[in-house]
């Protein structure tokens, strides 16, 4: 088994990409073919919206980058294009694009948001945390900043705290995914186990598929000495995730060398 701290590898998808969508306004889905060069911003964002939506996040940035081209101070194109920017990886970049669109419009909340994100993934915890905090006075803007707290809470092992918010978070919705599978993070970084069991079983009923529950329920049964159960979620885990090296080597470990009951009580006797 690995250590605890690959946990934050087995949430079901980033924390953090939760939080960062690109604005809905001026959307045109369905624009086939990028606009003419000298265009309005706004015919660039609906092109760059287009784009996102097609997972065409280098081809998005073009078209925002034209739309600030084209109007320089247009909020909207510099949040959207921080978020293609996250997208493709350039933390750095993004966290720049939020911040101008946060100048030229310090109401934007979804912009720090967006700004808090990309410091979690520098690994300014402390700064993005700060952010999210300032998001919680905006009443539209409390799931997402609830959510980049807790996640910047556990990040910075502020446990208790963390699990307070994540409670908050399903007073809002009980059978959110995403706060589950981070709490099941955090109860294995406390080798709490009997709250890894808990959250475990109830992201399974949420999602049978989360590999975040399956590696949960794998990890229990093996440190149980259930080789049966250490089995099945090992199966069910690499059926999700054929790529997962830690499930294949759980899985032979449980198949190899954790002793079936029947010869457990021969060995007794």
């Amino acid at each position: 088994m690995s250590d605890n701290s690959d946990f934050w590898k087995w949430v079901d998808e980033d924390p953090i990409e939760k939080l960062l969508r690109p604005s809905p306004a001026v959307s045109t889905p369905g624009l086939p073919q990028p606009v003419p060069a000298g265009s309005s911003a706004a015919a660039h964002i609906a092109e760059g919206r287009a784009q996102f939506e097609r997972q065409r996040f280098e081809s998005a940035v073009g078209a925002y980058t034209a739309a600030i081209e084209a109007e320089p101070d247009h909020p909207t194109a510099h949040f959207d294009l921080g978020v293609c920017l996250d997208k493709l990886g350039h933390s750095k970049a993004a966290a720049n694009a939020f911040r101008k669109a946060l100048e030229i419009d310090g109401a934007r909340w979804e912009a720090l948001i967006g700004l808090g994100a990309c410091l979690l993934h520098l690994d300014a915890v402390e700064r993005a945390l700060n952010c999210f905090e300032q998001c919680l006075r905006t009443p539209a803007a409390r799931e997402a900043a609830l959510f980049g707290k807790a996640v910047a809470l556990q990040k910075l092992e502020r446990h208790d705290e963390a699990e307070r918010v994540y409670a908050e978070l399903f007073e809002i919705d009980p059978e959110a995914a995403e706060p589950l599978a981070n709490l099941i993070a955090l109860s294995a970084a406390r080798e709490d186990y009997p709250a890894l069991a808990t959250y475990s079983r109830r992201l399974l009923s949420v999602n049978p598929q989360s590999k975040a529950a399956l590696q949960g329920m794998a990890t229990l049964a093996i440190r149980s000495g259930d080789r049966a159960a250490a089995i099945e979620f090992c199966t069910r885990l690499v059926e999700v995730d054929p790529d997962s090296f830690e499930g294949w080597f759980n899985l032979r470990f449980a198949q190899q060398r954790m002793t079936p009951p029947e010869q457990a009580a021969r060995s007794i006797a």
